[in-house]
């Protein structure tokens, strides 16, 4: 990215994980590198990862529509970590480790999760239409406790 402009990923990922946000922001890139790849294949064919994601000249050359995938991705982390905490652990954790068995199979197969990090791209409403109200309460108070624990 241009030295004068910051790369918004970069600081959502530094905001989240201040000491370490490396690990998080390049996940933040891979998943949203992955969705656009998903929906116009060949905007990220013959693209270097490394060299034109990971310095976010990639994002810069996108189109709007795409960009506001880029943007809504990082919100969701943004908005999932400040309500849950940050753990290193969310990154490589399976969602079995605190989803409900019932969540699983939508949360695998329309939104791609497989980790717990993976939560960050669910919108809070949807967790209530998947899972039920009492149940997306325990949901997030589980995904609390996993914070605190992994800290």
């Amino acid at each position: 990215m241009n030295s004068s402009i910051p790369d918004p990923i970069r600081h959502a990922a530094q905001l989240i994980a201040p000491e370490a946000p490396d690990a998080l922001e390049e996940r933040i890139k891979r998943d949203i590198f992955q969705s656009i790849a998903r929906i116009k294949p060949d905007v990220t064919k013959d693209i270097d990862f490394s060299a034109e994601v990971m310095s976010g000249q990639f994002f810069e050359q996108l189109s709007p529509p795409l960009q506001g995938i880029a943007i809504a991705r990082t919100e969701g982390v943004l908005a999932f970590y400040n309500r849950v905490g940050w753990a290193p652990a969310y990154l490589e954790t399976a969602l079995e480790s605190c989803v409900p068995a019932d969540g699983l199979e939508p949360l695998q197969q329309r939104y791609h999760a497989n980790t717990l990090h993976d939560l960050a791209y669910v919108h809070p409403k949807h967790f209530v239409k998947m899972l039920g109200k009492a149940e997306a309460a325990s949901l997030w108070e589980t995904l609390k406790r996993f914070t605190a624990d992994a800290n």
